[in-house]
C-alpha cells in the first residue's frame, strides 16, 4: 500500500482509538460528580501522605481540591487500552519512546473509502503475543508495512484489508510478542484496492469473524457497537453501489 494511503488510513484508526478512550476508558470517572461551585470556592487544604494512601493519591486530592482537571495526564498515562475496562496502577514507569514505522512505498492519493471493523474481549481476558500470531496464521495475515498485518492478494504487495493494534500505538513491535497483550483489534480496507470492494469487504468480515472466534472477543462495527446482520446488509450494499460507480 502506498505511503500516503497508509499514514490517511492509520490518522483515521488514531482518532477512532482516541475517541474510543474517553468512551471506554475510565467509566469511573464518568461517575465521579463534579465539584461544586461552593466547594471550589472554600480554602484549599494540603493534606500529607497517610499511611494508608499512597503519595501519588495524596497528590491527586490535593490537584482536586485545587479545582485542577486531571483528565489529561489520566489519559496519557494511564488509559492506553482502546477498550479499557479499569484503571490502569497509579505508577507505571513510562515505556522507551520508539518512534513510529515508516513505509518504504512512494506517495500516492489518499483513499476513496475506507471500512473498518473491530474485535473487543471479553471481560478479565486479554489477547496475548502468542495468540494473536497463531491467529494470524490461522487466517492468512502476513506481518508487514507499518509494522501491522496485512492480507496480500498473490502477486500483489497492496493489501485487500489490514489489521491494526487498537490500543497505543496502533501498531506491533516486532521483538515484544512475549509481552504483548491488548483488548482490542482494528481491520481496516481501503479502496479502491487490489480486488473490488465487496469481495475486499467479505474477505475482511470473513477473517474478522474467525478470529473473533480464535481470540474469544467480540465483533464490532465502525460505530463500535455489536456487528449485526443488518449492518452487514448495509455495508454489503454500500460496497455494491461503490463497485457499480467505479465500473
Amino acid at each position: 500500500m502506498e505511503a500516503s494511503t497508509l499514514r490517511w488510513i492509520l490518522i483515521f484508526v488514531g482518532i477512532i482509538i482516541v475517541g474510543s478512550i474517553f468512551l471506554f476508558g475510565n467509566p469511573e470517572k464518568k461517575r465521579k460528580p463534579k465539584a461544586s461551585r461552593k466547594s471550589r470556592q472554600e480554602p484549599v487544604q494540603r493534606r500529607e501522605p497517610t499511611l494508608d494512601g499512597t503519595a501519588a493519591e495524596s497528590e491527586a486530592r490535593e490537584r482536586e481540591l485545587e479545582g485542577l482537571d486531571d483528565s489529561a495526564t489520566v489519559v496519557g498515562q494511564q488509559e492506553l487500552d482502546m477498550f479499557a475496562d479499569k484503571p490502569a496502577p497509579a505508577a507505571v514507569p513510562k515505556p522507551e519512546h520508539k518512534p513510529p514505522p515508516k513505509s518504504t512505498r512512494p506517495p500516492g492519493p489518499p483513499p476513496e473509502k475506507i471500512a473498518t471493523l473491530f474485535l473487543l474481549t471479553q471481560v478479565n481476558h486479554r489477547i496475548t503475543g502468542a495468540e494473536l500470531l497463531q491467529a494470524t496464521v490461522s487466517t492468512g495475515m502476513e506481518f508487514g508495512d507499518m509494522s501491522i498485518f496485512h492480507r496480500l492478494p498473490e502477486g500483489s504487495d497492496q493489501p485487500v484489508f489490514s489489521m491494526a493494534n487498537a490500543a497505543k500505538p496502533g501498531y506491533f513491535e516486532r521483538d515484544e510478542w512475549n509481552t504483548f497483550e491488548t483488548n482490542g483489534l482494528a481491520f481496516f480496507m481501503a479502496l479502491p484496492g487490489p480486488v473490488s470492494g465487496l469481495d475486499a469487504w467479505d474477505s475482511m468480515l470473513a477473517t474478522a469473524r474467525r478470529m473473533s472466534e480464535l481470540l474469544h472477543a467480540e465483533l464490532l462495527d465502525d460505530a463500535r457497537n455489536p456487528f449485526t446482520r443488518q449492518r452487514e446488509a448495509q455495508v454489503r450494499e454500500e460496497m455494491r453501489e461503490y463497485d457499480r460507480q467505479k465500473a
